[in-house]
């Protein structure tokens, strides 16, 4: 599919230059205008997504919805649901390519939880700045995800009140280690690909090879 939608994106491009060459009768002229057409797709496609995502949180905030009561609500009609976990041990680290942060939870079975994403930054330490100052809240020994049942995504994070002080390692500019792994950095995806140690291993060889 993926394959196909390449090849209809080139053959695309490749008659829109033909038309824009046809209408201007300037090969030069031709290309700089298939160019500009590309970016304005490019742009408006981001508008557009933008705006599609925002437009719930947008409508809720005019309705005087908060997203608390959003999540209550969606909890309540059976549309998002809570797991519940129990972890062992846990790796932390920043995300360069992203700027998320990202958790991959021990959470028994052989099974690693992967939490990634801006937000989670929330739960970390402030130590350097008296009027915003807090402790680590997260990951706890344990805590719940609530899940939407449909898309899967995770909508937020409850953590428990016992807080397990995390592996802390080395921010990553590069997936290629953990790929190698079978570890692809998706928000509330489980993982069987890989123990904890074998993780822990790459991410602290990534750091000593610097």
């Amino acid at each position: 599919m993926k394959r196909l939608l390449g090849y209809g994106l080139i053959a695309g491009f490749v008659v829109a230059f033909v038309v824009l060459w046809l209408m201007t009768r300037d090969v030069t002229g031709a290309f700089l205008s298939l160019i500009v057409l590309v970016l304005a797709g490019v742009l408006f496609s981001a508008v557009a997504a933008y705006f599609v995502t925002n437009v719930p949180h947008w409508l809720r905030r005019l309705r005087g919805v908060t997203r608390s009561d959003y999540l209550e609500q969606l909890e309540n009609t059976g549309e998002a649901e809570r797991e519940h976990y129990e972890i062992h041990r846990a790796l932390t680290f920043e995300d360069l390519t992203s700027g998320c942060l990202v958790h991959l939870l021990d959470v028994g079975g052989g099974r690693l939880l992967c939490l990634h994403g801006q937000n989670y930054f929330d739960f970390e330490p402030i130590e350097d700045d008296p009027e915003t100052n807090q402790p680590r809240s997260f990951p706890t020994k344990t805590f719940a995800l609530l899940r939407h049942k449909k898309s899967g995504e995770v909508l937020a994070v409850l953590p428990g009140p016992t807080v397990v002080d995390p592996v802390i390692c080395s921010p990553i500019t590069s997936h290629t280690r953990l790929h190698n792994l079978g570890i692809k950095l998706r928000d509330g995806e489980l993982i069987n690909a890989a123990p904890f140690h074998a993780v822990e291993h790459a991410l602290r060889a990534r750091t000593a090879s610097k």
